[in-house]
């Protein structure tokens, strides 16, 4: 729809997202509003521009979020005591728990991505075990994440204005909406992407160490390991560089030798010799093992057999 008229605009608006005040910041008290609105089950995406400097301060918006990205100018949004200053690298996302008012000047034609709460809560608890997360007030579009989000936007709504013979099924529709809200979820909350990484980096490496501790005297190969732990040897290498700084042969290396010295130490060297020890630890060329246990240890394996 377009509108000059500003209490047709204030309605529309309304109507669409939530009560507000919708003030001109100048003498001038008209509009030149033009809307286009795309709605579908719990997603929805707008192109909304006042043509006109406006002051807007919305009630609370309590059932949904909105990302608001400016195709022009310097649009800004106060909460409490914080500006968010947007432009096409910033788009601002309004809170739901705080009052905020924004301030859009004539030049300031917005694309505006809607999503019900109970969606973003549902596809939250997918990402990142909860549902509660706290969105911040500014997502950064030029990042890698930000990008990500807004080809998704335009993925969804080219399926949108799609002829109904060319849209996709309604399963692939819902795919598309979820894929869009976790692009916005991944955008908003890298803090949260990166310990969910963490995580399952730690779970890696804790079960490649109770793997090796369970096959430790078998000739296992890094591609034998990777394949049972049901991941690539290149994801495998990543998790045990970014927790221990080593790679996969060289921890498998460190915890033989760690239990060839516990065996050898506990050993009897009148019933146990040390070539015995080093192959139970799956080392069989017995020069190699002397020379990585004197560099690991500062002894030969014949010492610490003796002690």
């Amino acid at each position: 729809m377009t509108t000059t008229d500003l209490d047709e605009a204030h309605a529309k608006i309304t109507e669409l997202f939530v009560s507000h005040e919708l003030a001109p910041r100048t003498r001038k008290s008209s509009v030149d509003m033009k809307l286009r609105s795309l709605h579908r089950g719990d997603v929805g995406i707008e192109f909304l521009d006042y043509g006109a400097d406006v002051r807007i301060d919305p009630e609370d918006l309590q059932d949904f979020r909105v990302v608001q990205i400016p195709l022009a100018g310097h649009p800004s949004m106060q909460v409490g005591s914080t500006t968010v200053e947007s432009s096409q690298r910033m788009a601002t996302v309004p809170p739901i728990d705080r009052p905020f008012s924004m301030t859009w000047d004539g030049g300031s034609p917005h694309l505006i991505v809607y999503v019900r709460r109970t969606a973003l809560e549902r596809v939250a608890e997918q990402l990142y075990g909860k549902s509660a997360v706290d969105l911040g007030y500014g997502m950064d579009l030029s990042g890698g994440a930000g990008r990500a989000f807004l080809r998704s936007v335009v993925e969804l709504h080219d399926d949108m204005i799609g002829q109904p013979s060319s849209t996709a099924p309604a399963f692939l529709q819902g795919l598309l909406a979820d894929s869009m809200v976790s692009r916005l979820l991944m955008a908003m909350q890298p803090s949260m992407a990166e310990a969910r990484n963490v995580e399952v980096e730690r779970r890696l490496v804790r079960e490649f160490r109770e793997l090796l501790e369970c096959h430790l005297t078998e000739e296992l190969t890094v591609p034998d390991i990777a394949e049972c732990l049901g991941v690539s040897v290149r994801t495998l290498q990543t998790a045990l560089r970014a927790e221990t700084g080593a790679t996969p042969s060289g921890l498998l290396r460190s915890i033989r030798l760690d239990r060839a010295r516990e065996m050898l130490l506990e050993a009897n060297p009148r019933e146990q010799s040390v070539t015995a020890i080093s192959e139970l630890c799956g080392f069989t060329h017995q020069g190699r093992f002397s020379a990585l246990y004197l560099k690991s240890f500062g002894e030969l394996p014949s010492e610490s057999l003796r002690r």
